[in-house]
């Protein structure tokens, strides 16, 4: 717990020599690593926000927080593993209650674009699923519903995951190191450090509201059925 204050802190006050402590910095990777998982392979966990800490990476890696190749490491094994997550639990558990219960909770918009994209493109729809928040989720959840090879998923998951880890954290880096971001860099800092707490609690916001909605509305339907039985 202490550990977390002190990172909390180091945030909120942009201590890069605290972040760079070896100590933290492997806290730092292994929350990552579990935040990309959760984020690509667990449906409650869609709205957390892959793409922005994606990008926040980057411009630590121009600071020196992190090491560009292991971290890059790190979170493609974290993205790659939440996917293949994601598509056992189509496999395995597609028409159990949970999972079931996981997919009706999603609005109806991503559904759609993740069926569109995966009848249109097959398993290569996970190339332009990655950069869709709530998208990149569910797109392993229908390839395991549908059965699809699991050999051919691997290699479109892992070169999938690779590009898309590379391509925001890059841009993330060479943000980091342009002169626009060392001219204000404490202000861009705090918004970059901003986002993906703000898009946790819209994202959690968002989800009580809809988990109430359907409540409603199911205690609705079961009102009119006793009135005309």
């Amino acid at each position: 717990m202490e550990t977390i204050l002190t990172i909390y802190h180091a945030f909120l006050g942009m201590d890069m020599a605290v972040l760079k402590d070896p100590s933290i910095v492997w806290i730092l990777y292994s929350m990552l690593f579990v935040i990309l998982l959760l984020e690509n392979g667990v449906l409650p966990a869609a709205f957390l926000p892959g793409d922005s800490l994606l990008f926040l990476t980057g411009v630590f890696i121009s600071e020196d927080v992190f090491h560009f190749g292991l971290i890059n490491i790190v979170l493609i094994a974290g993205a790659a593993v939440g996917t293949w997550l994601g598509y056992i639990q189509g496999l395995w558990l597609g028409n159990t209650k949970m999972v079931q219960g996981w997919l009706a909770h999603l609005p109806v918009r991503y559904h759609d674009k993740a069926k569109m994209l995966f009848h249109k493109y097959g398993l290569q729809a996970l190339f332009i699923g990655r950069f869709i928040a709530f998208v990149r989720t569910l797109l392993p959840i229908m390839a395991g519903l549908s059965g699809l090879h699991s050999r051919r998923f691997h290699i479109f998951n892992w070169i999938s995951a690779t590009l898309w880890i590379f391509f925001i954290t890059g841009l993330g880096y060479l943000f980091g190191l342009s002169p626009l971001f060392k001219a204000y860099k404490e202000q861009f800092m705090l918004i970059l450090m901003m986002i993906p707490v703000i898009l946790i609690g819209i994202g959690l916001a968002a989800s009580i509201l809809l988990v109430i909605k359907r409540a409603i509305n199911k205690k609705k339907r079961t009102k009119k059925v006793n009135t005309k039985s």
